[in-house]
């Protein structure tokens, strides 16, 4: 999206756990409100393995077959449905949820 049509990124955050082989990779940008982003928000908030796989991913790619805009992934490759109560909190959310994991991320 690049920020052209009108979207400005929101959050753009990497962190690597080395000890655990674990990262985060975060980007969320604020669009036009459209059919496919009601809240006028898009992200991804993706905590899983360096060397690839989700741990845990909060999204709203709007074409994923089952689920609702807002959804998390998880490990086991389950979708669950979120409540979307803003970017801010669903990022507080998203980091208490990694904090769980055992990382140490302030």
């Amino acid at each position: 999206m690049g920020g052209s049509g009108g979207a400005t990124k929101a959050l753009d955050i990497t962190e690597r756990f080395p000890e655990n082989g674990t990262l985060v990779d975060i980007t969320a940008w604020r669009v036009p409100q459209s059919d496919r982003y009601p809240e006028g928000v898009r992200y991804s908030m993706q905590y899983g393995r360096i060397d690839g796989g989700t741990i845990v991913r909060y999204d709203t790619f709007p074409d994923h077959p089952g689920a609702s805009r807002h959804h998390k992934h998880t490990e086991t490759g389950s979708v669950e449905d979120i409540e979307f109560p803003g970017l801010r909190p669903l990022f507080q959310r998203f980091k208490q949820e990694v904090r769980n994991h055992g990382e140490h991320w302030p």
